[in-house]
């Protein structure tokens, strides 16, 4: 519209000589047009003035038309009628000069009406207008101006094809106006139908053709340097929408005004870089560094060479671009103020560079962040990134110094902001700081962190972390193991009510685990308590590791100071200890009460622990071991019994543990026979089944039968079976006991054979002495005497059948025995014999005859009991036979009584010298195994309860395993002389030790 106006405003001009001023037109043209209005009004039809005045109102009617709506164009109408009645005025003054016009100069008229049905939106009026004046006899370059009007509608409606050809016939038109106009059109329509290159030439021919060189006819000839600027403008766009080739450069700045040429071309290489044609765009700008004068606009052009050749992948190029532009910076005195738009761009070719590199920073990029520092020394924010990505890049020093560089520029920001900004400064500062602290912490340098901790402390705003840098200087100290300091400043922390509960709850339990590494559990006993009150929601944990510096305490003290560590240990509160703590301090209590002899308050420990819910196997078979153990020292056999029951003794094999259990049941009074018989079943131990066997045939009620019955089991051991047989024999006295198990001795040599033996012989002896003393010589008559006589003979010689046993056996006892009464009643036969009265009716000479022979007869006695009795002197000269006694009795006490009747019988006959020593040894050997009178029940308690009271005092354990054998409490006897042996074992485990 504004072009129209304008070309209105020349015609305007044409028709009143000259321009019009528009202020000075306001006040004329109105009194002119009332004036022409009037004489128009006044002038006849056919008068010939009335066709000058018609257009001279209808000039002045389109020029105020043109002036109305250049001010209402001015104040930014929206719907703009300004001028409408002016221009449909001065339509109807040309329409009615018009016709009453000659034909030749009708055209300028058409022209004008072309031009103002145009402006009045109708297009079609205005057409046949310009056709009409083509049609005319008008001057060529009069329809040269129709030519451009019809193109110009053509364009405006896109018609490009046919405004190209119109535009052309203004061009053919030798001295047409606007000329360039048309070109350029053409040009524009040319790019539209997407000859592109055709429209680049036509610009470059506008800029090299003088007549081309201005928009308007009345500058043919005089370069108009806007329109080439705006012609030099739009060739750039059509480079670039064509896709800028390598000489486009080189073209534009040859044809382009050397004013404004490098303007161009930097023109083209910023808009061949916004259509990302990075190649081109490369050149471009390197043909316009090349070019440029201006340190500035080469700068520019640097910047972008940098960041084409990095989108290109040529980092090294681009590098070296990026550096040099920085250099340029310094030397074109650039400042932000100055060099805005370049400044913004080195900055922003790092930050596109790091994020292409966010998780894997190049050295490159850290190297143009140093470079970028070097000069923008005051740009907090690339520090920060730079630190970033230094630290991605494990550049840990780097990283630090950026991140510590950036925290005063920071703290100056904050300061000199407005309030509004203050909140985010000071989150931006508290986001730095704390990314130095981490970074320091990376870093592994515990000077850093420490210069990081404090540069927070100090300089933070909003101290958002301030606790939990106080936190972590705290632990730093902890880590360093300075446990005494750690602990006081983390609880320091712990106590501060308004930190972060999650800190403090922290600190709290750091600081007791120091104590825990000082070992200082009498602090950690406080501490705990204190803690508990403090923080609510830990108190069960904190009242438990109370409980646990409690054990410990106890602990300490327990290896030097038993009763100290158990009176520490009554500090415990069961109520608020873990389970695991509750079962230690189960554990510790029986331990210190039995290291205390407190044996009944161990026991209450005991039965303690067994009712934790949470035992494992190990734990139970611990607690149930010291219950039987307990038991054990308080002779509760019943107990320990049922206890033994329960455990598993993993360390005992099956057998033996039915083993265990058979004691604990005949120490109770109770029958064993039950496990002895699983052990049987079970075991693969001949010899410990054999020994078994023996103890079930000594508990038997029917001693002979059982002997039988387990017959099998002695099978490879005799001589357990000999003893077996003893044990019968000693309750039943069954001589055929003996008799039948004397015969499996075979080769055994075992000392129960020889027993049975001596005893078998013994009672043989005690037997033919019984007859022997019962026999005497009959002498009523010769067939009594006779008959006498020969039973003597026989029961001689059934002793010198048994004196030749005893010979074989080579038994002392046995042999003396025998010999003795061999001596004796040879002697007695003797004597006896010859004092037999003589036959009656004898001769004298009979008489000697008779004494004769019966002399003879008997000498062999006189002679038996002559050795036999030098035999028996032999055999009391032998002075170790008492102490052989003694020793066999204390290495076979179950045989005692066996040898103290053997013992008595040797006694009767010893000689008056040795009968004394005799009768005193069978006392004390009597005394030594309990048969010199069995102990009362009062004493047995006694002996007890002392036992009970002193269940470590070897005294006691003996002075109870006296009374037991006098009271011949077999399975007692031995329980206690295992005890004994126990006791003896860890006196001299503890002096070795010593």
């Amino acid at each position: 519209m504004k072009k129209k106006a304008l070309i209105l405003s020349i015609s305007a001009g044409v028709a009143f000589g000259g321009p019009v001023n528009v202020l000075a037109a306001e006040t004329t043209q109105d009194l002119l047009i009332s004036k022409l209005t009037q004489v128009h009004l006044g002038l006849a039809p056919s008068d010939p003035a009335r066709v000058g005045v018609l257009l001279r109102l209808a000039d002045l009617h389109a020029e105020r038309a043109r002036q109305l709506s250049m001010k209402e164009l001015s104040e930014n109408c929206t719907v703009c009628k300004a001028g409408d009645a002016d221009r449909k005025k001065a339509i109807v003054f040309y329409g009615e000069a018009l016709g009453q016009l000659p034909t030749s100069a009708q055209g300028k008229v058409q022209i004008q009406l072309g031009h103002l049905y145009e402006i009045q939106g109708e297009p079609l009026k205005a057409e046949q207008s310009y056709k009409a004046m083509l049609a005319g006899p008008g001057t060529s370059t009069d329809k040269a101006e129709a030519y451009l009007s019809l193109a110009e509608m053509a364009f405006r409606g896109s018609d490009f094809a046919r405004a190209q050809e119109l535009y052309a016939k203004v061009l053919e038109t030798d001295g047409a106006s606007s000329q360039g106009l048309a070109a350029y059109r053409k040009a524009w329509s040319a790019f539209r139908l997407k000859n592109i290159d055709g429209a680049i030439l036509q610009m470059q021919e506008i800029m090299k053709n003088p007549k081309l060189q201005s928009r308007m006819a009345s500058a043919q000839g005089i370069a108009d340097i806007q329109f080439l600027e705006e012609v030099s403008h739009d060739m750039v766009t059509f480079m670039a929408a064509r896709g800028t080739q390598s000489q486009d450069a080189q073209v534009l700045y040859d044809v382009t005004p050397e004013t404004f040429r490098m303007q161009q071309v930097t023109l083209l290489a910023r808009e061949t870089t916004r259509l990302d044609q990075k190649p081109a765009a490369l050149g471009v700008w390197n043909f316009v560094y090349q070019k440029q004068q201006d340190p500035k606009l080469r700068l520019e052009a640097l910047v972008r060479m940098a960041q084409l050749e990095f989108d290109l992948k040529q980092i090294e190029a681009s590098a070296q671009s990026y550096q040099k532009a920085m250099a340029l910076w310094s030397t074109a005195a650039c400042t932000m103020e100055t060099c805005e738009e370049s400044g913004k761009a080195l900055r922003q070719y790092i930050v596109s560079w790091n994020r292409l590199e966010t998780s894997s920073p190049s050295a490159g990029l850290i190297t143009a962040y140093q470079d970028y520092l070097n000069v923008f020394t005051q740009d907090e924010d690339m520090y920060i990134w730079g630190a970033q990505a230094a630290a991605m890049a494990q550049d840990m020093t780097r990283a630090q110094q950026w991140t510590t560089q950036a925290n005063p520029l920071l703290v100056a920001r904050y300061q000199a902001a407005p309030a509004a900004d203050k909140t985010m400064l000071a989150q931006k500062l508290e986001k730095n700081l704390l990314l130095g602290i981490e970074l320091a912490e990376k870093s592994k340098d515990e000077m850093q962190l420490q210069q990081a901790q404090n540069t927070y402390l100090q300089m933070s705003v909003l101290q958002e972390k301030a606790i939990d840098v106080q936190y972590q200087k705290a632990y730093a100290v902890y880590q360093k193991g300075q446990y005494g300091e750690a602990a006081t400043q983390l609880r320091d922390l712990a106590l501060i009510e308004k930190a972060p509960m999650q800190i403090r709850t922290q600190a709290a339990e750091l600081s007791l685990d120091a104590l825990g590494l000082l070992k200082d559990d009498a602090r950690m006993q406080a501490w705990s308590q204190d803690f508990a009150q403090k923080f609510p929601a830990k108190k069960t944990e904190f009242l438990t590791l109370q409980q646990k510096a409690v054990l410990n305490q106890s602990a300490q003290a327990a290896e030097g100071n038993p009763a100290a560590a158990l009176a520490a240990l009554s500090q415990f509160d069961a109520a608020h200890a873990s389970s695991e703590d509750r079962k230690t301090y189960f554990k510790n209590k029986i331990i210190l009460n039995e290291k205390l002899n407190k044996i009944t308050e161990a026991r209450v420990a005991v039965e303690d622990l067994l009712r934790e819910p949470s035992l494992t196997a190990d734990e139970k078979e611990f607690a149930l071991g010291r219950k039987l153990w307990f038991a054990e020292l308080e002779l509760d056999f019943a107990t320990a019994l049922k206890t033994a029951q329960q455990m598993k003794f993993e360390k005992l094999s099956a057998e033996d543990k039915m083993l265990k259990l058979a004691m604990y049941s005949e120490l109770a009074n109770l029958s064993p026979e039950q496990y002895y018989q699983q052990y049987l079943r079970q075991s693969s131990d001949t010899e410990k089944k054999a020994l078994i066997a023996t103890q079930l045939i000594r508990s038997s009620k029917n001693g002979t039968k059982d002997l039988e019955t387990y017959k099998p089991y002695f099978k490879n051991h005799p001589g357990l079976y000999a003893r077996a047989a003893l044990q019968v024999y000693g309750t039943t006295e069954d001589r055929k006991v003996l008799e039948k198990v004397a015969k499996e001795k075979g080769s055994s040599q075992d000392a129960a054979f020889v027993m049975i033996e001596k005893i078998l012989i013994r009672a043989d002896i005690q037997a033919l002495q019984k007859s022997l003393a019962a026999q005497n010589l009959d002498t009523k008559s010769q067939v009594t005497i006779a008959k006498s006589l020969k039973s003597r003979i026989q029961l001689l010689d059934r002793l010198d059948i048994v004196a030749n046993r005893a010979i074989k056996s080579a038994d002392w006892a046995s042999q003396l025995l025998v010999l003795d009464l061999v001596a004796k009643e040879n002697a007695r036969f003797y004597q006896e014999a010859l004092a037999l009265p003589m036959p009656t009716g004898l001769t004298p000479e009979q008489e000697n005859e008779y004494l004769n022979l019966l002399s003879q007869q008997v000498a062999p006695n006189q002679n038996t009991a002559a050795m036999a009795e030098a035999k028996v002197k032999e055999f009391w000269a032998r002075s170790e036979a008492l102490d052989s006694y003694k020793q066999f009795v204390s290495q076979n006490n179950e045989w005692a009584k066996f040898l103290i009747e053997e013992m008595t019988a040797v006694a009767a006959i010893a000689p008056a010298e040795s009968q004394g020593n005799w009768n005193t040894a069978v006392a004390e050997v009597k005394s030594a195994v309990g048969q010199s009178g069995a102990p009362t029940l009062a004493e047995l308690e006694k002996a007890r309860l002392n036992l009970k009271q002193n269940p470590f005092a070897a005294s006691a354990i003996e002075m109870a395993l006296a009374l037991e054998k006098k009271a011949q409490r077999r399975s007692m006897v031995e329980y206690l002389e295992g005890r004994l042996a126990m006791l003896s074992k860890d006196s001299e485990k503890t002096e070795t030790q010593q």
